[in-house]
Protein backbone atom coordinates (compact mmCIF):
# COMPACT_ATOMS: atom_id res chain seq x y z
CA UNK A 1 0.00 0.00 0.00
CA UNK A 2 1.38 3.37 -1.02
CA UNK A 3 1.75 5.76 1.91
CA UNK A 4 0.35 9.25 1.19
CA UNK A 5 2.99 11.95 0.87
CA UNK A 6 1.77 13.88 3.94
CA UNK A 7 2.25 10.77 6.08
CA UNK A 8 5.66 10.10 4.56
CA UNK A 9 6.61 13.68 5.41
CA UNK A 10 5.71 13.37 9.12
CA UNK A 11 6.64 9.71 9.58
CA UNK A 12 10.28 10.26 10.61
CA UNK A 13 9.68 13.08 13.13
CA UNK A 14 6.61 11.29 14.52
CA UNK A 15 8.43 8.04 15.23
CA UNK A 16 11.40 9.98 16.65
CA UNK A 17 9.10 11.95 18.96
CA UNK A 18 7.34 8.75 20.07
CA UNK A 19 10.68 7.07 20.88
CA UNK A 20 11.88 10.15 22.76
CA UNK A 21 8.56 10.33 24.64
CA UNK A 22 9.00 6.68 25.68
CA UNK A 23 12.53 7.50 26.80
CA UNK A 24 11.30 10.47 28.85
CA UNK A 25 8.60 8.28 30.45
CA UNK A 26 11.15 5.60 31.34
CA UNK A 27 13.55 8.22 32.71
CA UNK A 28 10.73 9.65 34.86
CA UNK A 29 9.98 6.17 36.19
CA UNK A 30 13.61 5.57 37.14
CA UNK A 31 13.89 9.02 38.71
CA UNK A 32 10.83 8.23 40.83
CA UNK A 33 12.60 5.08 42.03
CA UNK A 34 15.68 7.13 42.88
CA UNK A 35 13.46 9.54 44.80
CA UNK A 36 11.86 6.66 46.73
CA UNK A 37 15.30 5.26 47.58
CA UNK A 38 16.43 8.66 48.82
CA UNK A 39 13.23 9.00 50.87
CA UNK A 40 14.00 5.66 52.56
CA UNK A 41 17.47 6.93 53.43
CA UNK A 42 16.04 10.21 54.68
CA UNK A 43 13.57 8.26 56.84
CA UNK A 44 16.32 6.36 58.62
CA UNK A 45 18.32 9.57 58.93
CA UNK A 46 15.40 11.25 60.73
CA UNK A 47 14.76 8.25 63.00
CA UNK A 48 18.45 8.01 63.89
CA UNK A 49 18.63 11.73 64.54
CA UNK A 50 15.58 11.54 66.83
CA UNK A 51 16.88 8.64 68.91
CA UNK A 52 20.39 10.14 69.24
CA UNK A 53 18.91 13.49 70.21
CA UNK A 54 16.67 11.76 72.77
CA UNK A 55 19.67 9.95 74.32
CA UNK A 56 21.78 13.10 74.40
CA UNK A 57 18.91 15.11 75.87
CA UNK A 58 18.35 12.46 78.56
CA UNK A 59 22.01 12.69 79.59
CA UNK A 60 21.82 16.47 79.69
CA UNK A 61 18.59 16.25 81.66
CA UNK A 62 20.32 14.02 84.25
CA UNK A 63 23.02 16.59 84.76
CA UNK A 64 20.55 19.47 84.96
CA UNK A 65 18.35 17.74 87.53
CA UNK A 66 21.37 16.93 89.70
CA UNK A 67 22.15 20.66 89.81
CA UNK A 68 18.70 21.70 90.94
CA UNK A 69 18.88 22.90 94.61
CA UNK A 70 16.17 21.58 96.88
CA UNK A 71 16.80 24.45 99.26
CA UNK A 72 15.72 27.10 96.80
CA UNK A 73 12.43 27.60 95.05
CA UNK A 74 12.43 25.67 91.81
CA UNK A 75 10.62 28.48 90.11
CA UNK A 76 13.60 30.74 90.79
CA UNK A 77 16.33 28.31 89.80
CA UNK A 78 17.86 28.80 86.28
CA UNK A 79 18.43 25.06 86.10
CA UNK A 80 14.69 24.57 86.38
CA UNK A 81 14.14 26.47 83.12
CA UNK A 82 16.92 24.43 81.55
CA UNK A 83 15.09 21.32 82.82
CA UNK A 84 11.85 22.47 81.18
CA UNK A 85 13.62 23.19 77.87
CA UNK A 86 15.32 19.79 77.81
CA UNK A 87 12.06 18.07 78.71
CA UNK A 88 10.37 19.70 75.72
CA UNK A 89 13.22 18.64 73.39
CA UNK A 90 13.03 15.09 74.76
CA UNK A 91 9.26 15.03 74.23
CA UNK A 92 9.53 16.26 70.62
CA UNK A 93 12.08 13.58 69.68
CA UNK A 94 11.02 10.63 71.82
CA UNK A 95 7.37 10.76 70.77
CA UNK A 96 8.05 11.14 67.03
CA UNK A 97 5.82 8.54 65.37
CA UNK A 98 8.61 7.33 63.03
CA UNK A 99 10.82 6.60 66.07
CA UNK A 100 8.07 4.92 68.07
CA UNK A 101 7.32 2.62 65.10
CA UNK A 102 10.87 1.22 65.36
CA UNK A 103 10.63 0.32 69.07
CA UNK A 104 9.40 -3.05 70.37
CA UNK A 105 5.90 -3.02 71.83
CA UNK A 106 7.13 -3.33 75.45
CA UNK A 107 9.54 -0.37 75.15
CA UNK A 108 7.00 1.69 73.31
CA UNK A 109 4.46 1.10 76.08
CA UNK A 110 6.96 2.12 78.79
CA UNK A 111 7.67 5.35 76.93
CA UNK A 112 3.97 6.09 76.51
CA UNK A 113 3.42 5.51 80.29
CA UNK A 114 5.55 8.55 81.19
CA UNK A 115 4.02 10.71 78.46
CA UNK A 116 2.02 12.75 81.01
CA UNK A 117 5.17 13.51 83.04
CA UNK A 118 7.04 14.68 79.93
CA UNK A 119 4.10 16.64 78.54
CA UNK A 120 3.79 18.69 81.77
CA UNK A 121 7.30 18.59 83.35
CA UNK A 122 6.64 21.67 85.52
CA UNK A 123 4.08 19.65 87.53
CA UNK A 124 6.24 16.56 87.86
CA UNK A 125 8.92 15.73 90.34
CA UNK A 126 12.20 16.04 88.38
CA UNK A 127 13.83 13.22 90.32
CA UNK A 128 10.87 10.93 89.75
CA UNK A 129 10.87 11.81 86.07
CA UNK A 130 14.57 11.18 85.59
CA UNK A 131 14.31 7.87 87.40
CA UNK A 132 11.59 6.69 85.06
CA UNK A 133 13.61 7.83 82.04
CA UNK A 134 16.77 6.17 83.27
CA UNK A 135 14.82 2.95 83.73
CA UNK A 136 14.45 2.50 79.96
CA UNK A 137 17.58 4.45 78.87
CA UNK A 138 19.68 1.27 78.36
CA UNK A 139 16.95 -0.17 76.14
CA UNK A 140 16.80 3.14 74.27
CA UNK A 141 20.58 3.08 73.72
CA UNK A 142 20.32 -0.52 72.50
CA UNK A 143 17.57 0.47 70.04
CA UNK A 144 19.74 3.40 68.94
CA UNK A 145 22.49 0.96 67.96
CA UNK A 146 19.98 -1.09 65.98
CA UNK A 147 18.66 2.04 64.25
CA UNK A 148 22.21 3.18 63.49
CA UNK A 149 22.91 -0.21 61.92
CA UNK A 150 19.71 -0.04 59.89
CA UNK A 151 20.59 3.50 58.81
CA UNK A 152 24.02 2.33 57.66
CA UNK A 153 22.43 -0.63 55.87
CA UNK A 154 19.91 1.70 54.21
CA UNK A 155 22.74 3.94 53.05
CA UNK A 156 24.65 1.00 51.59
CA UNK A 157 21.52 -0.48 49.99
CA UNK A 158 20.55 2.91 48.59
CA UNK A 159 24.05 3.40 47.20
CA UNK A 160 23.99 0.04 45.42
CA UNK A 161 20.49 0.57 44.06
CA UNK A 162 21.35 4.07 42.90
CA UNK A 163 24.38 2.73 41.07
CA UNK A 164 22.21 0.01 39.52
CA UNK A 165 19.46 2.46 38.50
CA UNK A 166 21.91 5.03 37.14
CA UNK A 167 23.78 2.32 35.20
CA UNK A 168 20.54 0.93 33.76
CA UNK A 169 19.17 4.40 33.02
CA UNK A 170 22.39 5.43 31.28
CA UNK A 171 22.40 2.23 29.21
CA UNK A 172 18.76 2.64 28.22
CA UNK A 173 19.19 6.33 27.40
CA UNK A 174 22.25 5.76 25.23
CA UNK A 175 20.63 2.75 23.54
CA UNK A 176 17.39 4.65 22.96
CA UNK A 177 19.24 7.64 21.52
CA UNK A 178 21.21 5.36 19.22
CA UNK A 179 17.97 3.63 18.15
CA UNK A 180 16.37 7.03 17.55
CA UNK A 181 19.32 8.11 15.43
CA UNK A 182 19.38 4.83 13.46
CA UNK A 183 15.59 4.72 12.97
CA UNK A 184 15.42 8.40 12.05
CA UNK A 185 18.31 7.97 9.60
CA UNK A 186 16.78 4.85 8.00
CA UNK A 187 13.33 6.45 7.76
CA UNK A 188 14.83 9.63 6.34
CA UNK A 189 16.76 7.63 3.73
CA UNK A 190 13.67 5.56 2.93
CA UNK A 191 11.55 8.71 2.66
CA UNK A 192 14.16 10.34 0.44
CA UNK A 193 14.29 7.24 -1.75
CA UNK A 194 10.49 7.02 -2.07
CA UNK A 195 10.12 10.75 -2.71
CA UNK A 196 12.90 10.69 -5.32
CA UNK A 197 11.22 7.74 -7.01
CA UNK A 198 7.91 9.60 -7.11
CA UNK A 199 9.63 12.73 -8.39
CA UNK A 200 11.40 10.66 -11.04
CA UNK A 201 8.12 9.08 -12.16
CA UNK A 202 6.45 12.48 -12.25
CA UNK A 203 9.40 13.94 -14.12
CA UNK A 204 9.40 11.04 -16.59
CA UNK A 205 5.70 11.48 -17.27
CA UNK A 206 6.17 15.21 -17.66
CA UNK A 207 9.05 14.54 -20.08
CA UNK A 208 6.88 12.13 -22.06
CA UNK A 209 4.27 14.85 -22.40
CA UNK A 210 6.94 17.35 -23.39
CA UNK A 211 8.59 15.07 -25.94
CA UNK A 212 5.50 13.45 -27.40
CA UNK A 213 6.23 10.04 -25.90
CA UNK A 214 9.91 9.92 -26.85
CA UNK A 215 12.05 10.03 -23.67
CA UNK A 216 15.28 10.24 -25.69
CA UNK A 217 14.26 13.52 -27.28
CA UNK A 218 16.68 16.43 -27.09
CA UNK A 219 13.93 18.47 -25.40
CA UNK A 220 14.62 16.70 -22.13
CA UNK A 221 16.44 18.99 -19.71
CA UNK A 222 18.92 17.15 -17.49
CA UNK A 223 19.66 18.49 -14.01
CA UNK A 224 21.33 17.26 -10.84
CA UNK A 225 18.42 18.56 -8.79
CA UNK A 226 15.12 16.71 -9.12
CA UNK A 227 12.99 19.78 -8.39
CA UNK A 228 14.81 21.88 -10.97
CA UNK A 229 14.43 19.11 -13.51
CA UNK A 230 10.75 18.73 -12.67
CA UNK A 231 10.28 22.48 -12.91
CA UNK A 232 11.85 22.52 -16.37
CA UNK A 233 9.64 19.63 -17.44
CA UNK A 234 6.54 21.36 -16.13
CA UNK A 235 7.48 24.54 -17.99
CA UNK A 236 7.88 22.56 -21.21
CA UNK A 237 4.71 20.63 -20.47
CA UNK A 238 2.87 23.92 -19.97
CA UNK A 239 4.03 25.03 -23.40
CA UNK A 240 2.87 21.73 -24.84
CA UNK A 241 -0.48 22.03 -23.13
CA UNK A 242 -0.89 25.57 -24.38
CA UNK A 243 -0.13 24.31 -27.88
CA UNK A 244 -2.61 21.48 -27.37
CA UNK A 245 -5.24 23.95 -26.24
CA UNK A 246 -4.47 26.05 -29.28
CA UNK A 247 -4.83 23.02 -31.54
CA UNK A 248 -8.06 22.06 -29.76
CA UNK A 249 -9.36 25.58 -30.25
CA UNK A 250 -8.37 25.42 -33.92
CA UNK A 251 -10.13 22.07 -34.38
CA UNK A 252 -13.17 23.37 -32.54
CA UNK A 253 -13.09 26.44 -34.76
CA UNK A 254 -12.75 24.25 -37.84
CA UNK A 255 -15.73 22.18 -36.69
CA UNK A 256 -17.79 25.31 -36.11
CA UNK A 257 -16.75 26.65 -39.51
CA UNK A 258 -17.74 23.35 -41.12
CA UNK A 259 -21.13 23.62 -39.42
CA UNK A 260 -21.56 27.18 -40.69
CA UNK A 261 -20.50 26.31 -44.25
CA UNK A 262 -22.77 23.24 -44.27
CA UNK A 263 -25.71 25.32 -43.09
CA UNK A 264 -24.97 28.02 -45.67
CA UNK A 265 -24.72 25.43 -48.43
CA UNK A 266 -27.89 23.69 -47.27
CA UNK A 267 -29.90 26.88 -46.90
CA UNK A 268 -28.36 28.65 -49.91
CA UNK A 269 -26.86 26.62 -52.73
CA UNK A 270 -28.88 23.45 -52.13
CA UNK A 271 -32.14 25.39 -51.86
CA UNK A 272 -31.35 27.30 -55.06
CA UNK A 273 -30.51 24.10 -56.94
CA UNK A 274 -33.72 22.48 -55.72
CA UNK A 275 -35.69 25.48 -57.00
CA UNK A 276 -33.91 25.41 -60.35
CA UNK A 277 -34.47 21.67 -60.62
CA UNK A 278 -38.23 22.17 -60.37
CA UNK A 279 -38.11 24.49 -63.39
CA UNK A 280 -36.74 21.70 -65.64
CA UNK A 281 -39.78 19.44 -65.55
CA UNK A 282 -39.64 18.93 -69.33
CA UNK A 283 -35.89 18.51 -69.61
CA UNK A 284 -35.18 15.14 -68.00
CA UNK A 285 -31.47 15.20 -68.89
CA UNK A 286 -30.87 18.53 -67.23
CA UNK A 287 -32.92 17.49 -64.22
CA UNK A 288 -30.92 14.27 -63.87
CA UNK A 289 -27.67 16.23 -63.87
CA UNK A 290 -28.98 18.64 -61.28
CA UNK A 291 -30.18 15.70 -59.15
CA UNK A 292 -26.65 14.30 -59.31
CA UNK A 293 -25.25 17.67 -58.28
CA UNK A 294 -27.75 17.89 -55.43
CA UNK A 295 -26.85 14.36 -54.26
CA UNK A 296 -23.12 15.15 -54.32
CA UNK A 297 -23.77 18.43 -52.56
CA UNK A 298 -25.79 16.70 -49.84
CA UNK A 299 -22.93 14.24 -49.40
CA UNK A 300 -20.48 17.11 -49.14
CA UNK A 301 -22.69 18.87 -46.58
CA UNK A 302 -22.95 15.66 -44.57
CA UNK A 303 -19.19 15.24 -44.67
CA UNK A 304 -18.71 18.83 -43.54
CA UNK A 305 -21.12 18.50 -40.65
CA UNK A 306 -23.31 15.42 -40.20
CA UNK A 307 -26.56 16.77 -38.78
CA UNK A 308 -27.63 13.21 -38.00
CA UNK A 309 -24.90 13.19 -35.34
CA UNK A 310 -26.47 16.04 -33.39
CA UNK A 311 -30.06 14.86 -33.92
CA UNK A 312 -29.90 11.06 -33.69
CA UNK A 313 -26.47 10.39 -32.18
CA UNK A 314 -23.15 8.81 -33.05
CA UNK A 315 -24.48 5.36 -33.95
CA UNK A 316 -26.97 6.75 -36.47
CA UNK A 317 -24.33 9.07 -37.97
CA UNK A 318 -21.82 6.23 -38.41
CA UNK A 319 -24.45 3.88 -39.84
CA UNK A 320 -25.57 6.53 -42.34
CA UNK A 321 -21.97 7.33 -43.32
CA UNK A 322 -21.05 3.64 -43.80
CA UNK A 323 -24.15 3.03 -45.91
CA UNK A 324 -23.26 5.93 -48.19
CA UNK A 325 -19.65 4.77 -48.47
CA UNK A 326 -20.58 1.15 -49.13
CA UNK A 327 -21.98 2.00 -52.58
CA UNK A 328 -18.59 3.34 -53.65
CA UNK A 329 -16.62 0.98 -55.87
CA UNK A 330 -13.84 -0.75 -53.95
CA UNK A 331 -15.43 -0.35 -50.52
CA UNK A 332 -14.69 -3.60 -48.59
CA UNK A 333 -17.23 -5.84 -46.95
CA UNK A 334 -17.64 -4.44 -43.48
CA UNK A 335 -18.88 -5.48 -40.07
CA UNK A 336 -20.05 -2.70 -37.77
CA UNK A 337 -20.80 -3.13 -34.06
CA UNK A 338 -21.84 -0.40 -31.62
CA UNK A 339 -22.47 -0.67 -27.87
CA UNK A 340 -25.63 1.32 -27.11
CA UNK A 341 -24.29 2.23 -23.66
CA UNK A 342 -21.78 4.51 -25.36
CA UNK A 343 -24.44 6.92 -26.61
CA UNK A 344 -25.39 8.14 -23.14
CA UNK A 345 -21.84 8.04 -21.78
CA UNK A 346 -20.13 10.67 -23.96
CA UNK A 347 -20.62 14.32 -24.78
CA UNK A 348 -21.35 15.79 -28.22
CA UNK A 349 -17.76 17.00 -28.54
CA UNK A 350 -16.41 13.48 -27.95
CA UNK A 351 -18.96 12.10 -30.45
CA UNK A 352 -17.78 14.55 -33.11
CA UNK A 353 -14.11 13.68 -32.55
CA UNK A 354 -14.83 9.94 -32.55
CA UNK A 355 -16.83 10.34 -35.76
CA UNK A 356 -13.93 12.19 -37.41
CA UNK A 357 -11.40 9.60 -36.19
CA UNK A 358 -13.49 6.67 -37.46
CA UNK A 359 -14.20 8.26 -40.84
CA UNK A 360 -10.54 9.27 -41.26
CA UNK A 361 -9.26 5.79 -40.34
CA UNK A 362 -11.84 4.09 -42.59
CA UNK A 363 -10.98 6.43 -45.48
CA UNK A 364 -7.30 5.49 -45.04
CA UNK A 365 -8.25 1.81 -45.29
CA UNK A 366 -10.26 2.48 -48.47
CA UNK A 367 -7.48 4.52 -50.07
CA UNK A 368 -4.35 2.67 -49.03
CA UNK A 369 -5.02 -0.75 -47.52
CA UNK A 370 -6.44 -2.57 -50.58
CA UNK A 371 -8.56 -4.58 -48.14
CA UNK A 372 -11.70 -6.57 -48.85
CA UNK A 373 -12.69 -6.92 -45.19
CA UNK A 374 -13.22 -4.23 -42.58
CA UNK A 375 -14.42 -4.45 -38.98
CA UNK A 376 -15.43 -1.43 -36.89
CA UNK A 377 -16.29 -2.10 -33.23
CA UNK A 378 -17.15 0.34 -30.46
CA UNK A 379 -17.66 -1.22 -27.04
CA UNK A 380 -17.56 -0.38 -23.33
CA UNK A 381 -15.26 -2.06 -20.84
CA UNK A 382 -16.09 -0.72 -17.37
CA UNK A 383 -15.27 3.02 -17.67
CA UNK A 384 -13.26 2.57 -20.87
CA UNK A 385 -14.53 3.13 -24.39
CA UNK A 386 -12.73 0.83 -26.84
CA UNK A 387 -12.68 1.55 -30.57
CA UNK A 388 -11.07 -0.94 -32.92
CA UNK A 389 -10.83 -0.69 -36.72
CA UNK A 390 -9.31 -3.78 -38.34
CA UNK A 391 -8.70 -4.70 -41.96
CA UNK A 392 -7.01 -7.46 -43.93
CA UNK A 393 -5.15 -5.13 -46.30
CA UNK A 394 -1.50 -4.75 -47.15
CA UNK A 395 -0.73 -3.01 -43.86
CA UNK A 396 0.58 0.46 -43.06
CA UNK A 397 4.30 0.23 -42.24
CA UNK A 398 4.69 3.94 -41.52
CA UNK A 399 1.65 4.31 -39.37
CA UNK A 400 3.60 4.48 -36.09
CA UNK A 401 5.67 7.38 -37.40
CA UNK A 402 2.42 9.24 -38.11
CA UNK A 403 3.92 10.83 -41.20
CA UNK A 404 0.70 10.91 -43.20
CA UNK A 405 -1.72 13.76 -42.77
CA UNK A 406 -4.64 11.43 -42.00
CA UNK A 407 -2.80 9.47 -39.31
CA UNK A 408 -1.47 12.68 -37.78
CA UNK A 409 -4.98 14.04 -37.65
CA UNK A 410 -6.22 10.86 -35.96
CA UNK A 411 -3.40 10.96 -33.38
CA UNK A 412 -3.98 14.65 -32.66
CA UNK A 413 -7.71 14.20 -32.08
CA UNK A 414 -7.06 11.16 -29.86
CA UNK A 415 -4.53 13.13 -27.84
CA UNK A 416 -6.99 15.98 -27.35
CA UNK A 417 -9.57 13.46 -26.10
CA UNK A 418 -7.02 12.06 -23.65
CA UNK A 419 -7.21 8.68 -25.37
CA UNK A 420 -4.42 6.21 -26.07
CA UNK A 421 -3.85 4.94 -29.60
CA UNK A 422 -2.27 1.67 -30.63
CA UNK A 423 -1.44 0.53 -34.17
CA UNK A 424 -0.62 -3.12 -34.59
CA UNK A 425 -0.91 -6.07 -36.92
CA UNK A 426 -4.43 -7.36 -37.49
CA UNK A 427 -5.55 -10.80 -36.32
CA UNK A 428 -6.04 -11.71 -39.99
CA UNK A 429 -3.24 -13.17 -42.07
CA UNK A 430 -2.30 -9.61 -42.92
CA UNK A 431 -3.57 -6.11 -42.34
CA UNK A 432 -3.63 -3.42 -39.67
CA UNK A 433 -5.57 -2.96 -36.45
CA UNK A 434 -6.15 0.52 -35.07
CA UNK A 435 -7.26 0.62 -31.42
CA UNK A 436 -8.28 3.63 -29.38
CA UNK A 437 -8.90 3.49 -25.61
CA UNK A 438 -10.68 6.36 -23.84
CA UNK A 439 -11.39 6.46 -20.12
CA UNK A 440 -14.79 8.07 -19.61
CA UNK A 441 -14.59 8.62 -15.85
CA UNK A 442 -15.68 12.21 -15.26
CA UNK A 443 -15.95 13.06 -18.98
CA UNK A 444 -19.69 12.99 -19.42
Amino acid sequence: MKLPFRYQFILTPSITVILLACLVAYTSFELSRIYNQNQATVYWEIVNDNVQTAIATTNSLNKTISKISNEQSLQQDDNFFRYLELSQILTDNLYDQNLLDQFPAELRQRILNIEELLREPERADPLKLINKINAFLPDLEYQAKIITAQRRSAYIDNHHKLLEIISRLTTVQISALLICIIVATLLALWGLYVIRQRFDRLRTRAQLVCTGGNPDSSNIVHSNDELDSLENCLVNMTDKLLNAVSVENVLRGVENERRRIAMDMHDGVLADLTGINRQFDSDSTMRSKIDTIITDLRRTIDDLHPQVLEILGLNAALTSWLERQSVITGFPNYHYEFDENIEQSISLEIKINLFRIITEATTNVIKHAQADRLEIVLRMNADDLILSIEDNGIGMPNVVDATSHGVANINERARLLGATVNWRNARFARGTCFELKLNLAGKL
